[in-house]
């Protein structure tokens, strides 16, 4: 029966009420018959399908349709290829997925250049990395890590990612030094099995325990369980980082003292093992906030490595720091140097895959591609199961400007927002999107400046504008390259502004 020919409306049904009043919608259903929901239920399918009872058939041909990306289940192999393109750093042992960039970034072997002063020092080295977020450096520092712990003048490198125990808004020197204990006492227990003795240190912590608002008995606990107490305050809670950071700088150097007591007893494990010494890599501190504090009369960068550079560079053994590059490339460069006795920090720069005039630079190019297909072959799967055709591929490597971070990242985003093969269509959307988030934090002001360096390929700061060319280089909207000269462009992602 086609109910919806017969349906009126009884107009003289109508009533008005509140909508805060409780509805009696229930109560109706409840008074009627089995018959008369399912009828009421068949006359609300007529309206919202449009179809006639009377005339319409059961459907003699199946047409299969294909899902949208936003509903569809994700396959095994989806799941492979995109844990594939995992952004974290690569490992020191992951040859397979490793792609050598030093050529095309324009650069001199970096690992070499940071090994070598170790391995020819017989004093304590301090050295900085720079480069922009995502260039690179974990993963050629791994390298490092991986390079100095072989032969036979092999050191045993710990490798510290301070970030899980820092807060990079807000980190000072003392937490540095606790975050770089906790993780060398955990390195020797984990990799030698061996235990460092606390020494001095147990008693500097005794002093601040009480710090914590609970009663922690330290002598039972390992150092690196002790330290974790504190490093996990200190990064979670700002009133007890004050409070611990104010009892540390009170004392500084009987803390430093107290560290060189423990990386003596580290060294000291080491050789017993056949290393020749010890070294430590503090990553993640390229991280700290470059944002102006007043009260700093600065930032928090600023602070580390400027007025901490004594307590930086008094650990007694070799020590590498990363750095931000807004601040390795700020007006400070020349004084910091000075006071790490370096030349200049060197710097990972992006990899050339465009040149100054924006033509397509094939062999950096190429080098990406290489990273494509590892990782694909790592997911068991081959590129024509991922991209729709090369022109696909190539458009992600173009948007990538020259980051091997943003690379694999683009390419989860775009897996996560189409189907597999991917198209340009879906790869364009996801550039769209970092597009809008790059323009969002921008001001009018760096506007000025960008539009400035796609002319000239050039960031010239000046007393006024120094703040606004740190942005630029530390949020990546403005990518630096060491090919043949040092040159700049703005990130490829980034609109061009029309003139008003």
């Amino acid at each position: 029966m086609d109910r919806l020919a017969s349906a009126q409306i009884d107009k003289k049904a109508f009533s008005a009420g509140s909508l805060l009043a409780p509805s009696d919608e229930k109560a109706y259903w409840l008074s009627k018959t089995p018959q008369e929901r399912l009828q009421a239920l068949e006359l609300m399918r007529q309206i919202v399908y449009g179809y006639d009872p009377s005339t319409t058939r059961l459907q003699r041909v199946f047409e299969v349709a294909q899902r949208s990306g936003g509903s569809r289940q994700m396959t095994a192999d989806a799941k492979r290829i995109y844990r594939a393109f995992d952004p974290a750093p690569l490992c020191g042992d992951q040859n397979d997925l490793y792609v050598p960039l030093d050529d095309v970034r324009g650069s001199s072997s970096l690992v070499p250049r940071l090994t070598k002063p170790i391995r020819f020092s017989d004093k304590a080295t301090f050295q900085l990395l720079a480069g922009h977020i995502g260039s690179g450096k974990s993963t050629e520092l791994r390298r490092v890590q991986r390079d100095l712990e072989i032969g036979e003048d092999r050191f045993f490198t710990v490798f510290c990612q301070v970030l899980e125990d820092i807060d990079p808004s807000d980190a000072d020197f003392p937490d540095v030094l606790l975050a770089i204990l906790r993780q060398v006492a955990a390195e020797f227990r984990e990799r030698l099995q061996i235990e460092l003795k606390p020494g001095y240190l147990r008693q500097r912590l005794e002093e601040v325990k009480k710090l914590l608002g609970s009663e922690v008995t330290l002598e039972s606990l390992s150092i690196d369980s002790a330290l974790g107490n504190f490093t996990a305050a200190i990064k979670s809670s700002p009133s007890t980082r004050d409070q611990i950071r104010g009892a540390l700088t009170a004392t500084t150097e009987r803390w430093i003292d107290a560290a060189n007591d423990v990386l003596g007893e580290a060294l000291t494990q080491a050789q017993k093992k056949g290393y020749a010494g010890l070294a430590i890599i503090v990553d993640d501190l390229d991280k700290l906030s470059m944002l102006h504090e007043p009260e700093l009369r600065g930032s928090v960068a600023e602070r580390l490595y400027m007025e901490r550079h004594v307590q930086l560079t008094s650990f007694r053994c070799h020590m590498i720091y990363t750095i931000p590059i807004a601040l390795a490339y700020s007006c400070k460069e020349r004084e910091i140097a000075s006071r790490y006795a370096m030349t200049a920090p060197p710097v990972v720069p992006m990899t050339k895959v465009v040149d100054i005039e924006g033509k397509r630079c094939e062999p950096g190019f190429e080098r990406f591609r290489t990273v494509i297909a590892r990782r694909l072959k790592d997911a068991g799967a081959t590129e024509k199961d991922v991209f729709a055709g090369d022109a696909v591929r190539d458009r992600i490597i173009e948007c990538s400007g020259g980051q091997p971070r943003f690379l694999v990242t683009m390419m989860r985003d775009a897996i996560v927002e189409g189907d597999l093969p991917l198209t340009e269509a879906v790869v364009n959307t996801v550039a769209r999107k970092a597009t809008h988030s790059y323009s969002r934090q921008l001001q009018k002001e760096h506007w000025r400046i960008i539009e400035e360096v796609r002319k000239t390929h050039a960031l010239e700061r000046t007393e006024k504008n120094a703040s606004l060319c740190m942005d630029l280089l530390a949020s990546g909207a403005v990518l630096q390259y060491l090919n043949e000269k040092e040159w700049y462009a703005p990130n490829p992602l980034l609109p061009k502004r029309s003139k008003k």
